[in-house]
């Protein structure tokens, strides 16, 4: 009995501590699968790339970003608004539009400061030697700076860092816009490619139990051999349609994983936006009642306000009008450098020095110093003028005196073609000026002809659609009358087989249409600069 206690003691002890490990242990060994995993990228990405640096590396590939991507991959079936999201969370261009933002806000602070003035102050503490007698200086300085005439110069480069600003902002919103369009086209071409290559699958197993049957009617003499041949190539066509799908799909997953930055063992499914099946369904039903609208009551605008909307919203335009904006005032600025310039400035402060064989605390004195600086870029030629009015406490050498100094100045300079250099900069900022109205015309031709090109695409993918799902229903009832047909030994299975290619292969149209229905939608989206302008619904209830 002392020895089974003891014994029964240790077996509840390990069970309860093997229930511990069993709780700890996944977590653990999550972390130390993704440690792993961390690894293993970098090195390949070091291999890969050697000239990279290595803390770089380790930035973009750190065990945050591998465990979003893991839990990325696991979150089940993902809609286009899910995606969308967590593209917008990585995608680099969008991160570097938005710190374009946040410098063209410090340029416009640097910019605003320049119109207030320039303040400093310093104060010195010195000990030396002069004529061989030991000395001491302390002074302290107040100075302002104030422009009072630049040209415009000033006011105008805080209009343009603010043109700036606005072309930043609108650079950010094309950046996404840009992003969802091209994210939204790889979305539908990988759904079309996952939901072809699921329907051939399904095609080549239902008819291979038919080309072994084609097989041994040919060994029992029932079928004549061109009768197997002709049944064993459509069946191989069929294979090669699966295999043709499968590269599809693969491409079009590298294709949607690329905007999400994902690597290449994470998987993912998406949400179709439609369902076949009740998509056909519903047609059978409205062709009985005269009438079919696959799309219900989607009302699109004429082609005239679609190119008024984009005008208005299309941020490309916002970007290259408020670049235009900023070199009319760079133009400005490079002229206001002609037009004659004042500044003034003041300084006071106080200073006491002298041998200390006299004084080792001299008193302090005032000092006081205006000037009024002007310039001006005649014809080329840089003149200026100065008046200065500049009263010092007593030095050293004049500590005995008691008197300092006081200086009145009238300073004129100039220079014979030394300005030559600012008629440049302004003929190049109008040349720049020119070339910006160029880029303006160039992104307004674009605008307008992505809102017909959209336009018209919309239009042909939504009769597309149409015609493919009659076309659908048809190759439905025909294979149906084929089956019943091959049933009752009315037909060989070489004409079964080909009615079950024909309908794959138009429900592959079908899919390729709906693709094209939605990447249109997306793009008519883009075109107009309107994000939820057509909503990316699904066509039927229920899935």
């Amino acid at each position: 009995m002392k020895i089974v206690i003891p014994l029964v003691l240790s077996l509840l002890v390990g069970a309860a501590v093997g229930a511990e490990e069993a709780k700890v242990s996944p977590v653990t060994l999550e972390k130390e699968n993704v440690k792993g995993q961390v690894k293993v990228l970098r090195e390949k990405r070091f291999h890969q790339m050697p000239y990279l640096d290595r803390d770089y590396v380790r930035k973009t590939l750190s065990e945050k970003k591998v465990r979003a991507q893991i839990a990325f991959g696991s979150e089940g079936i993902k809609n286009l608004s899910e995606i969308i999201d967590y593209a917008l969370r990585i995608h680099t261009p969008a991160r570097a539009a938005h710190e374009r933002i946040a410098l063209a806000r410090r340029r416009i602070i640097a910019a605003l400061r320049g119109l207030f003035p320039e303040a400093n102050f310093e104060m010195n503490e010195r000990e030396g030697v002069l004529s061989d007698d030991q000395y001491n200086s302390f002074n302290y300085r107040f100075s302002f700076k104030q422009p009072l005439f630049r040209g415009g110069i000033l006011w105008n480069t805080l209009l343009q860092e603010k043109a700036g600003l606005e072309a930043a902002e609108k650079e950010y919103d094309a950046a996404l816009s840009d992003l969802i369009s091209e994210l939204a086209a790889a979305y539908f071409e990988f759904n079309r490619a996952s939901q072809i290559l699921k329907d051939q699958q399904e095609s080549v197993e239902k008819v291979k139990r038919f080309s072994d049957l084609s097989r041994q009617k040919l060994e029992a003499e029932i079928i004549s051999e061109i009768e197997n041949l002709n049944t064993q190539s459509l069946v191989s066509q069929m294979e090669y349609d699966l295999e043709t799908s499968k590269q599809e799909f693969e491409l079009a997953q590298l294709e949607l994983s690329k905007f999400l930055d994902l690597m290449g063992h994470t998987t993912f499914s998406v949400e179709s936006p439609y369902a076949l099946k009740d998509l056909i369904a519903k047609s059978e039903v409205e062709e009985e009642a005269g009438s079919y609208d696959f799309e219900g009551e989607i009302k699109l605008p004429a082609l005239v306000e679609l190119v008024d909307l984009a005008y208005q919203n299309r941020p490309e335009l916002r970007v290259e009008a408020a670049k235009l904006q900023s070199a009319r005032l760079e133009e400005r600025v490079k002229w206001g450098a002609m037009l004659p310039q004042a500044d003034i400035t003041l300084e006071f402060g106080k200073l006491g020095e002298a041998f200390d064989v006299f004084s080792m605390d001299p008193g302090l004195r005032t000092e006081f110093r205006l000037a009024l600086e002007m310039n001006w870029n005649a014809a080329g030629n840089k003149v200026g003028y100065t008046f200065e009015n500049d009263e010092r406490a007593p030095s050293v050498t004049q500590f005995l005196s008691g008197s300092g100094s006081q200086v009145t100045r009238n300073t004129l300079k100039a220079g014979l073609l030394d300005g030559l250099g600012d008629w440049v900069s302004a003929k190049e900022a109008e040349v720049e000026r020119l070339d910006q109205v160029i880029e303006l015309e160039k992104a307004e031709k674009e605008a307008v002809h992505d809102v017909k090109q959209a336009y018209f695409d919309f239009e042909k993918s939504r009769i597309q659609v149409k015609s493919s799902v009659q076309r659908v229903g048809y190759r439905k009832r025909l294979l149906e009358l084929q089956v019943h047909k091959l049933e009752k030994n009315e037909i060989q299975i070489s004409e079964y087989v080909q009615a079950e290619l024909d309908l794959t292969q138009e429900i592959a149209s079908l899919h390729k249409a709906l693709a094209e229905y939605y990447t249109a939608k997306a793009k008519l989206n883009h075109s107009v600069g309107i994000r939820n302008f057509l909503k990316i619904e699904t066509l039927v209830d229920g899935k």
